[in-house]
């Protein structure tokens, strides 16, 4: 038998040995974690030493005490994702739309003698998972004429239910805590097809190959903080995120039918189920604000060495065993340093806040990882931010935003996925 995947050899070795030898990690290097919040976004997320509203329970809890009236809060989102991915001078553009709630939750001040103390409930979508990717060629080289047509879908969510609660323990110091159950779950889905026709130099005629992989996400942490109110207009904040032990469960499905000159037909069908449990490391993030003159100023950074991910039982490899998939998760994973600038302005006359900020949030994935053994400078995400705020009455307040970034997703000397994503955001805040 003679088949010669030129093209589809490549796109097929990128992708499609994704879902079934590294789904394990997409929990960390798939999808972008914005936050939650729009007031907390259209700032750029630089939130930790703002803090002063429900999404306080994502940012940093301690911020909580600043919440004086029972305060119901609900966030939704429309996000856009566009992928062109080329390979040499071919480029296919594909994009994805969705709409999700991003946030639902509910603030509740105890009545004190003196201080602050509150509680909070909710859920949030944190991480969307959804992106697209197709790409179709016909080779028409006089020894190698073969079309290829290949496509991914991923769609999904992680996601957590927060109860936090903060108490402020002096006049001008809050500490705070939120535990957080997460959950969730993937579905990727990939198909590639390969065809002789119309030359039929080979004696494969067709080839057609289908995979699914449903993976789902279970797990808690607690994240602390702490609010501190040196100065009237100034604060600052601080946050520590435990590790999460995150129990995956993937189901996977492959069919591939092979169809020869001679009308012979090979096929393969075959499915399983894998459990394991992986571990994130410790976060930590440091925050800032100042408010003068009607101007909000906001800054924040946030610390993850993600080379100490690691499978804390056996991995789902036949052929390697924790240690030595653990020490592959080292080699491939690095230090990142997350930040995020911010500003806010209100216009008194017309009750009206505008908004603009920036997040930086470099990939997890280290040199190792990369053609080349080096991280491509636009490998790292960017994200510029922009909203407005104004309240309806003395009790609701609106919300409004957008967020755009870019990044390189893959990169070779043959191929290359490039995203842009976009997002709109609306918020309604109830205070009673």
């Amino acid at each position: 038998m003679k088949r010669k995947l030129m093209i589809g050899g490549i796109l097929f070795g990128l992708f499609g040995g994704h879902s079934l030898a590294t789904a394990q990690e997409e929990i960390f290097q798939r999808g972008v974690e914005l936050g939650i919040g729009s007031r907390a976004l259209g700032m750029g997320g630089a939130y930790i030493g703002v803090a002063d509203d429900y999404s306080a329970s994502f940012w940093n809890p301690a911020g909580l005490t600043q919440i004086r009236r029972l305060e119901g809060f609900g966030t939704l989102t429309y996000g856009q994702h566009k992928n062109v991915a080329s390979f040499g001078s071919e480029s296919n553009l594909d994009e994805l739309t969705t709409t999700r709630f991003n946030s639902l939750g509910l603030a509740y001040p105890v009545p004190t003698y003196q201080g602050s103390l509150v509680f909070s409930l909710g859920y949030h979508s944190v991480k969307p998972f959804e992106s697209s990717l197709q790409f179709k060629f016909l080779n028409t080289t006089p020894d190698d004429s073969v079309a290829q047509d290949y496509s991914e879908l991923e769609e999904g969510s992680l996601n957590n239910w927060t109860f936090a609660g903060a108490a402020e323990i002096a006049p001008n110091f809050s500490l705070g805590a939120a535990l957080n159950i997460w959950s969730g779950d993937n579905i990727y889905q990939l198909t590639f097809n390969e065809s002789d026709l119309p030359f039929n130099l080979y004696t494969t005629m067709n080839f057609h190959d289908e995979q699914e992989v449903t993976s789902t996400f279970s797990g808690y942490n607690l994240k602390v903080g702490g609010l501190y109110r040196p100065l009237p207009n100034f604060r600052l904040g601080f946050t520590v995120g435990t590790p999460v032990t995150y129990t995956i469960k993937e189901e996977w499905r492959r069919d591939w039918e092979e169809v020869f000159d001679a009308d012979s037909v090979h096929t393969y069908s075959g499915k399983g189920l894998d459990e394991y449990k992986i571990r994130s490391p410790f976060s930590f993030g440091l925050g800032a604000s100042l408010n003068v003159a009607n101007l909000l100023l906001a800054g924040s950074v946030e610390s993850n060495d993600w080379s100490q991910v690691r499978y804390v039982s056996d991995p789902p490899f036949e052929d390697k065993t924790k240690a030595e998939a653990n020490k592959e998760l080292q080699s491939q994973y690095r230090s990142t340093l997350r930040y995020r600038l911010g500003a806010e302005m209100t216009l008194p006359l017309i009750d009206l806040q505008v908004r603009a900020g920036y997040f930086y949030d470099p990939t997890p994935l280290g040199p190792d990882y990369f053609a080349g053994g080096r991280v491509p400078k636009d490998a790292d995400r960017e994200f510029f931010t922009a909203g407005a705020g104004i309240f309806l009455d003395k009790q609701v307040r609106l919300d409004l935003g957008v967020i755009t970034g870019r990044w390189l997703a893959y990169k070779n000397p043959d191929f290359s996925e490039k995203i842009t994503f976009n997002q709109a955001f609306a918020a309604l805040a109830f205070r009673f």
